[in-house]
Parts: structure tokens; sequence; C-alpha cells
């Protein structure tokens, strides 16, 4: 196989038959997995170096926390294939910035000894170190976040929607610019929500906030399966189709265009593996909820009839 065409695999950038193309070639012998994996490691390698000459600094020592979050984003790297981690250097403030990729998720411990997982097509920015009075990260997706506990140094979450502000707990979180979506859950501790550096909602513990109709609303969590995600699980809770086709647009990064002027409007509940796919959610639904879809070979769009 082309390194050429694995590395724009690596990038995300293939077609819908260049992917099948190499799966087939990956489960044609153990000699091209191999080959696979050794392939991964180069491109996570390249994206680790620095190609700058090398610039003389004055020794600067470097804490062990630094050198365990740095350690752990690497080894992260290199054991989940397809996520990426770009460093900027223009602030002070060292960030890194992770981009998981449809259909994978990640855990990552922060250099305050934060938990978090990050679900997929998530963009996720925080600090190497945090130097600041607060603790602020920044999120385009779905995360869930065990914080650290310091009353001292306020962990904050920014999303495009509203800012997260916690001291120490545990919450979930999902905002999705794309899809203009916000949901703030929490499990345990609390949290207070601002909008443009005003305090709209404080929540206790099993309840969560909701953007709808540009609304913030507080309600009790009643199902707590849709944060099964942390475990590679797709739960939905009679829904409906159209709710959950917004929720596989979101986990798998494909456009599902409707080309019906009704949906069926029954509802569904069930669980599904990530690694299961899409087509196979799909096919799965259609058992109990009577559609038919394609999908364009070309660009990857599911229409669904």
């Amino acid at each position: 196989m082309e390194r050429v065409l694995l590395h724009r695999f690596f990038e995300g950038k293939t077609t819908v038959n260049e992917e099948k193309k190499i799966r087939k070639w990956l489960e044609a012998s153990d000699a091209n997995h191999l080959h696979f994996l050794k392939e991964r490691r180069i491109y996570d390698a390249l994206l680790l170096t620095d190609t700058k000459p090398p610039v003389q600094h004055k020794k600067k020592r470097i804490s062990t926390i630094e050198i365990i979050a740095t350690a752990a984003a690497v080894m992260l790297l290199l054991i989940i294939g397809g996520i990426y981690l770009l460093r900027s250097t223009s602030n002070p403030e060292q960030y890194n910035t992770i981009l998981v990729p449809a259909g994978q998720r990640i855990n990552l411990i922060l250099s305050d000894n934060t938990n978090l997982w990050l679900n997929a097509n998530t963009t996720f920015r925080y600090p190497t170190t945090f130097t600041q009075e607060t603790r602020t990260v920044y999120l385009d997706g779905e995360a869930y976040f065990d914080v650290s506990k310091d009353e001292k140094k306020p962990f904050v979450v920014k999303t495009s929607q509203a800012d997260i502000r916690v001291t120490g707990t545990s919450f979930n979180v999902e905002s999705y610019s794309k899809h203009q979506s916000f949901e703030t859950s929490l499990f345990e501790g609390g949290v207070e929500i601002f909008k443009d550096d005003i305090k709209i909602a404080t929540l206790s513990p099993n309840q969560d906030v909701t953007l709808e109709n540009e609304k913030f609303l507080i309600s009790e969590i009643t199902n707590t399966d849709k944060f099964l995600w942390r475990h590679g699980l797709i739960a939905f809770n009679s829904k409906k189709l159209e709710e959950i086709l917004i929720t596989l647009e979101k986990y798998f990064d494909v456009k599902i265009q409707i080309n019906t002027k009704k949906l069926p409007q029954y509802t569904y509940t069930g669980k599904f593996r990530q690694s299961d796919g899409v087509d196979y959610v799909l096919r799965v639904l259609q058992k109990s909820i009577h559609f038919n879809y394609h999908r364009d070979e070309e660009t990857g769009t599911i229409y669904i009839k």
C-alpha cells in the first residue's frame, strides 16, 4: 500500500472508495496490519517533530507533572490512530490542540490531574501547564470532565455557546459549534454557566442545562445512557429518527440529507458500538423504523428516502 495514501487516510482526507481499499488490504494479511501500524507511528512522529533549526536557550527546569502530561499525550497519539496533536507556540502559556476523528474517543489527563474523555469530532485546546489564575480550556464537541479540585484556581470550559466554571466536579459538556448545540450535565459538585461573562445558571448534581430556541433550560437527568459514549457506545432512549440522524452526523462526521417530506415518527431505544460504523447503525434501525437510505460513494453523503 502506498505511503501517500495511508498518510492521507490518517489525515482523514481519503474518499469512501479509498477507505474501503485500505480496509480490504488490512484484512488480507497480518503483515499488512503490521505495515499499517508502522506507517501510523511514522506519521505520528512527523507530527511531533519540530523541523525548525535548533536555537540555544537557557536551561529550564521542567516539572515531573509536565513530563508525565507530555508523555501521556504522546502515548495516546501512538496508541490511538487518527488523533492529531498540534502545538501552538505563539502564546507564553503553551497550548496543545487535540482533534478527535469521527468514530473515535480518547482519554486525557491534564497537568492538574483533571481526567477527561473526548468524544468523536471534538476539538480540544488546553495549556501544557496551568499558569494563569484560572484553568481555562476550549471545547468544540463533547467531553466528560472529572476536574481536580482547586478552589483558588477555578476550571473554565469555553465553548461557542456558553462557558462552564467549576472548582472540582464531574460533568459532561456537549457543544458542537457546527450544530449550534449546547448541553451541560452535572453528576457531582456544582457548576456555573456564563454567557458573555454573565452568570445565567447554577446546576446541582443530576441536573442539566440545554440551549433550546436561544433559551437555557434546566431539567433533571432521568436517563444516563447517552453518557455511555465514554465506553464506546451510542445509546438512544425513545428517540425519533430525525434526532438519531443528527447524533450520527455528529459522531461519524457524515452529511445526512433527508429526501422525503415526512420521516417515520416511530421512536427507537437501543445501543450501538461506535466501532460498528454508521452503515451498521442505519441497517439495524431499518428493521424497527421503516425507511430507505443510499450512500453516495464519491462524496460519502447519505440520503434518507
